[in-house]
Formats: C-alpha cells, structure tokens, sequence
C-alpha cells in the first residue's frame, strides 16, 4: 500500500512537470472538489464551521468549505513544483519586509509561526532573499516512504536546514535561536500535549513551542500568512507577535501562545476559505490515537517539565 502511495506521488509528480505552474493549480483545485466532496473531512469541516462561525448561515458555509478545497488542492498541485516556483522571484514576495529591518543589528533570534493558509508550502522562501535562512520545521507523516520522498522534495528549498518534529530536533531549535539564529515551523495544528488556548471562543490544545522559545531566549517572534494573487503568485505576509515578558516562564508561554493563536484567528475570519477546516483543532484525542502519533507528543511533553520547574526561576540555565 505505501509503494503504491509513492508511485501515485511520483506519477503526480510526473504529470505535474509537464504542465505550467497554472495549469497544474487548475488541475489541483478541480481534483480537489471531486475527491473532497462527501468525505468524513467535508462533513468535519462544514461541523467545525457552524461552531467557530455561527453566524454563518449553511449556503455560507459550504461556499467555504469549497473554497478551502480550491485552496487545498491549488496547494498540493504547487508543492509538486515548488522548485519551479521557487526559481522565479516573481512568484514569491514579502510583503513587509521592515519588520525584519527593525529586528537586523541586535543579535536576538527569530522565530516565524505559520498557519496552512493560502499555499503555507511557500512562507518561508522568501526570507533568504531579506537575509534570514531559517531552520524548518516539519510534522513527519505516518507513511515513512512517502514521509521521505516529500522530505527529499522540500529540503533544497529550506537553507537553513528541515528538520523531522523530535525531542533531538527541539534542542537544536533551541540552541539555534539562543545563539541568534531563526526558524520556521507551522503553529495551527492541535497538540494534544499542548497548552489550550482560546481560539474561535473554545479552547484549543496549541503548540507551545514558538512562545517558549522566544519567552525563555527573548527571540523575536512573528506569526506567518501567505496570501494567493492572480496567476499563481503568493505574497508572505509577517505580523510582530509581542512576547509577554513578567517572569513567569509559564504564563508568559501561555500568554505568548495565546496572542499567537488569536492572530490566526483574526486572519481566517478575514478569509475563512483560505484555512484547513477539516482539522481536529479542537476536539479531545483518545490516549491510544495519541499513542499513533508518536512524533507529535515531542513539541509539549519534553519541555513542559521545563515550564513547571522554572516558574520561580525564569532565567535559569536549562535545556531550552
């Protein structure tokens, strides 16, 4: 079944790469509603938009759900030829690139959150361009044929380095931004050993991570969009994220994550079609499918010791 997983991508992949950029979008986004449409994750997200906006009404609703599976498919299309996409500049700007300006000089490091909004495959391309080579940061994916085929497919494109979610890659993180270094990892998937935060007026197992790091190393912290313009062009869009500074290692980490998960929010509500609704972002994982993650339980449980027995001593020498 994974072989056949593989070939179904390298074929895709074939495809792909004898169409334009466009025309393979096309071909994504049209894929996309076929296969998506009356799957478990349709109805999740069309259940998931009810409860966030309810003041949506049922036509609105499945209005986004289509455009999200637009969204998604454009996205996965793309991804098979981010090279290409990478290679014209025309492709990928940032929109505001001051706010790295601001930050150049003082030796501090740089954290950048992202979300799976417009085409999140691409945020951080053009950061190198401005200076900043970021370490990424990825969720391995349960079939390990096709986890390594995409890494192989991604990781030229990060020069900073891609990284697999694990205990081993979190200390590296943290003695990349001690040392006034950057990185770059996705902050709106749940996690089930996560803080939960507000998000859409519910509370939300998030990932503690990015705020950690920049509580405890004083970083610069900046959450990421990318926005979709006409002819398959992306703008990467930075907002600064104000680190909250009292202390408390661990209230300032839930204060910190929690300012960054409204500013998600804030962003999908202004485009709801462009965001991956059929998550489970909100609802409780059992133990045992907690268990078949694996790798996911590495971005809470490992430094959370660290948050309780530094709460007296915000500045201590630890791991992080």
């Amino acid at each position: 079944m994974r072989n056949l997983s593989v070939a179904a991508l390298a074929s895709a992949s074939w495809l792909a790469h004898r169409m334009s950029v466009e025309q393979a979008s096309s071909l994504g986004s049209m894929m996309s509603h076929k296969l998506g449409a009356g799957t478990k994750r349709n109805a999740r997200a069309l259940a998931n938009l009810s409860t966030a906006l309810p003041e949506t009404s049922q036509t609105d609703r499945e209005a986004i759900v289509r455009s999200m599976w637009d969204n998604f498919g454009r996205t996965i299309a793309e991804t098979l030829l981010i090279e290409r996409i990478a290679a014209d500049p025309a492709r990928v700007s940032l929109a505001n690139p001051e706010l790295l300006d601001e930050c150049r000089g003082d030796g501090r490091g740089m954290v950048f959150v992202g979300l799976h909004f417009g085409n999140w495959e691409v945020m951080a391309l053009p950061l190198p361009h401005h200076g900043v080579t970021p370490m990424c940061v990825y969720k391995p994916l349960r079939d390990n044929k096709v986890n390594a085929w995409l890494q192989r497919h991604r990781e030229r494109l990060c020069p900073g380095g891609l990284f697999p979610a694990s205990r081993a890659t979190m200390l590296r993180l943290a003695r990349h931004v001690r040392a006034g270094g950057s990185i770059c990892i996705a902050g709106d998937h749940r996690d089930s050993n996560g803080l939960e935060v507000p998000f859409f007026g519910r509370p939300a197992p998030s990932l503690a991570l990015p705020a950690m790091l920049a509580v405890r190393h004083g970083t610069h912290l900046f959450t990421v969009r990318v926005d979709r313009l006409p002819n398959t062009r992306f703008s990467v869009v930075l907002e600064r994220i104000a680190v909250a500074d009292t202390g408390d290692v661990a209230a300032d980490t839930f204060t910190t994550t929690a300012a960054i998960q409204a500013g998600f929010e804030a962003w999908i509500k202004a485009d709801p079609g462009r965001w991956l609704w059929f998550y489970k972002r909100w609802a409780a994982m059992d133990e045992l499918e907690s268990r078949k993650q694996g790798n996911s339980d590495w971005r809470q449980q490992d430094y959370s010791d660290t948050l309780q027995s530094n709460q007296s001593n915000a500045r201590g020498d630890t791991p992080l």
